[in-house]
């Protein structure tokens, strides 16, 4: 268990998107990708874009998924009052 987590790549998070909005379960698309179905989740809730898809599930945008986890990596480890006063200033 010593291999290091990373996060998805855009390819991985594409190929996440063409197969939720064919309606393959996350418990599927995680299996496919070599990933676990905690991690599909996560990224699911990453990229939800507030709307429903035509199987009445969250939408799932790969670019807003891509840009939150930049910016999560950004701001890994900084205290709050940091990342605050970095939006600000």
């Amino acid at each position: 268990m010593s291999e290091k987590l990373k996060g998805l790549t855009m390819q991985e998070r594409k190929i996440l998107a063409d197969k939720w909005r064919d309606g393959q379960s996350a418990v599927e698309i995680a299996v496919e990708l070599g990933r676990s179905p905690a991690a599909i989740y996560t990224e699911l809730k990453r990229g939800d874009t507030g709307e429903l898809d035509a199987n009445k599930r969250p939408k799932y945008d790969p670019e807003r998924g891509q840009e939150v986890y930049q910016v999560n990596m950004r701001n890994k480890g900084r205290r709050k009052a940091a990342v605050e006063e970095a939006r600000e200033g």
